[in-house]
């Protein structure tokens, strides 16, 4: 008994011991480790206790620290796996060593694949995905206001397959996908993203010093304290709001979804659902019901169908004839509703919509089309709609009740604790949510460059970024751009030692924020990679303005990056403006001569400066390099 009680011990110590060993998030099964470089393995553990790591048959040992953490510096290694690595008790599987990038920023870089937009553009690019070897790491959407030891993850390291690379952010996909084509190594990308983010809430407190107005925020939710209360004051309000949504909507109350007509004649009724903030101002909250009727052949009637209606920028319950036949809560999925066979009769059907929207307002995207569909026919919805709201509330903020703008909100949740993990280099696509103040951009990317290099202590780590792309919603284009202002300031960055800058004001789309063509986003930071990150001898930029001379009633305009030359996409060079006092502007002709760009107005005879793409959606620019790259909007002055 004595032998067994000491066996039992025995084990219950080793027990106690493994369970004491932590890693992080990161350090885990299926990771792809930075090659060429000394990789740092870390955790946390009890003070003193060993730690033995085993891999690629050579161990490493160590020992806690009082702080309760431990770290092993392994040797640089050459692209390969799939490995094992065994710490005490814990075995990692299936590892693979190659490069690793992060990727981060607002809702263009967190948009996925599977995005109903991106996912309708490459429906074989989807099927075709199968790459073990491209594995992604998304971090879990968190804020923090002070250090954290480590990251949320809901599903660790997953590699490329057709299922699940709907998970993945289209342009890291499209990027990793290039480099492992052409490098034929593991890919690993880091994906920190978080829609609707501005720069601000993604660099440290000392990052914000010049700007009195996010310190003095920052310095302020140091405060745990004050923080536990605004997050404690959100819960109850947002129990509140739900509350009274579900039990005080009038619509719910008087079973509006069972109605054959609308009740009362209080009831507004809209042609173009798209049109809707023209009738009723928006953005509006709480709940608005929507009904129309379709009318279905006696031979349809007994089908299964699709009830699609696009995109809703909010929550929706769909209903056919009193059923409840859907809901999705997401403003950037397509609504396909199944019906199922025997739920439409002949003739009449009533179709009645929810929405329920507590922060994004109420609206329908403008390319919806609205129909029910069959096997081998179809049917518009083409009879007018009846709308009324169910009830109205006040705006319930996101966040948690802190601001998605909250400054340093990201950087210590999902930045910092990342970096022991050894990367290649950096990938950045944001800067809508700074539109309002671009004047403040500048400082903000070079402090968040250099932040971030600081601390994965790689001074000439490569940055990549995406210069905004071309968007413009009322189609009107403003005399002060502030687009093009944030994309001047984007611009100025390139002049920090290995970074990079991607274009897009050619490939966006004027009436969508979230524009579905990734793929050339993707390939053309890869080679942005291909020339800083990996030393190629080619051309990876489109022209960048470099400085302009004064002829006559000419301006001659010197560019960078002119590649095999300078090229217009089109029968003439377009997208240029001059000025004979450097404020007023006003259409110019543009030809190129040699490796510059003559512009002039024959009104104008002694110009001063010039400007090219100058517009929240510079739609008619079209210089180019002989590379197929486009040239970056500028302003001389």
């Amino acid at each position: 008994m004595k032998i067994s009680y000491g066996i039992i011990g025995w084990l219950l110590l080793a027990i106690t011991a493994n369970a004491a060993v932590k890693l992080p998030q990161l350090v885990s099964n299926g990771m792809v480790l930075q090659r060429n470089t000394p990789l740092k393995i870390w955790g946390w553990a009890n003070p003193g206790e060993e730690i033995t790591l085993t891999f690629k048959h050579k161990t490493y040992r160590t020992k806690t620290g009082e702080n309760k953490q431990w770290m092993i510096v392994i040797a640089p290694q050459l692209a390969g796996g799939p490995y094992t690595m065994q710490i005490n008790k814990i075995e990692l599987r299936d590892l693979l060593i190659g490069d690793v990038w992060l990727c981060s920023g607002q809702s263009n870089m967190e948009a996925m694949m599977g995005r109903a937009n991106i996912k309708a553009t490459y429906p074989q690019v989807i099927a075709q995905s199968n790459y073990p070897q491209i594995r992604q790491f998304t971090v879990k959407r968190a804020m923090k206001f002070n250090p954290t030891g480590d990251v949320g993850s809901d599903k660790g390291w997953v590699s490329v397959n057709p299922e699940t690379v709907l998970d993945f952010s289209a342009v890291a996909y499209f990027f990793a996908r290039e480099l492992h084509t052409k490098y034929k190594i593991p890919i690993g990308i880091i994906n920190s993203s978080v829609g609707g983010t501005p720069i601000q809430s993604w660099v440290n407190s000392e990052s914000l010093k010049g700007l009195p107005a996010y310190d003095t925020v920052a310095q302020k939710l140091k405060d745990t304290t004050l923080v536990a209360q605004i997050l404690k004051a959100h819960q109850l309000k947002t129990e509140a709001w739900y509350k009274s949504i579900k039990e005080d909507d009038l619509g719910v109350i008087q079973k509006w979804h069972l109605a054959t007509a609308p009740p009362g004649t209080d009831w507004q009724q809209i042609i173009d659902l798209a049109k809707l903030d023209q009738q009723v101002k928006l953005p509006k909250y709480g709940s608005m019901w929507f009904k129309t009727t379709v009318n279905i052949p006696g031979h349809l009637a007994a089908e299964a169908a699709i009830l699609s209606l696009g995109m809703m920028h909010t929550e929706d319950e769909t209903y056919l004839n009193g059923q409840k036949i859907g809901s999705i809560n997401s403003g950037y999925t397509d609504r396909n509703y199944v019906i199922k066979a025997g739920s439409l009769k002949a003739g009449e059907n009533e179709i009645t919509i929810r929405l329920t929207s507590p922060t994004t307002g109420m609206s329908f995207n403008p390319k919806n089309t609205y129909q029910v569909k069959f096997n081998n026919d179809s049917i518009v919805l083409n009879n007018p709609w009846k709308f009324k709201f169910g009830i109205e509330k006040d705006l319930l903020p996101k966040g948690n009740g802190l601001s998605l703008h909250s400054p340093t909100a990201y950087y210590y949740a999902m930045i910092k604790p990342l970096a022991n993990y050894r990367i290649k280099g950096m990938v950045w696509y944001q800067g809508e949510s700074n539109i309002p103040r671009p004047e403040e951009y500048y400082n903000l990317l070079t402090s968040l460059i250099n932040l971030w290099r600081k601390d994965w202590q790689q001074v000439s780590l490569p940055f990549l970024y995406v210069q905004l792309p071309n968007y413009s919603a009322t189609g009107i284009e403003p005399v002060v751009s502030h687009w093009a202002l944030l994309r001047e300031a984007q611009a100025k960055a390139v002049k920090i030692p290995h970074t990079a800058m991607v274009v897009t004001h050619d490939i966006g789309e004027k009436e969508d924020l979230h524009p579905r063509n990734k793929l050339d986003v993707g390939k053309r930071l890869s080679l942005a990679a291909q020339k800083i990150a990996y030393g190629e001898n080619i051309v990876s930029s489109g022209p960048l303005y470099r400085s302009i001379s004064i002829a006559g009633k000419e301006i001659h305009v010197t560019f960078d990056h002119v590649g095999g030359g300078l090229i217009a996409k089109g029968q003439a060079l377009k997208g240029f403006t001059i000025s004979a006092d450097g404020k007023n502007f006003i259409p110019a002709q543009a030809k190129i001569i040699g490796k510059q760009v003559a512009v002039s107005n024959a009104g104008v005879s002694k110009p001063v400066a010039v400007r090219y793409a100058w517009a929240d959606s510079p739609d008619d620019a079209n210089l180019y390099n002989q590379e197929g790259l486009p040239a970056s909007s500028f302003k001389s002055n």
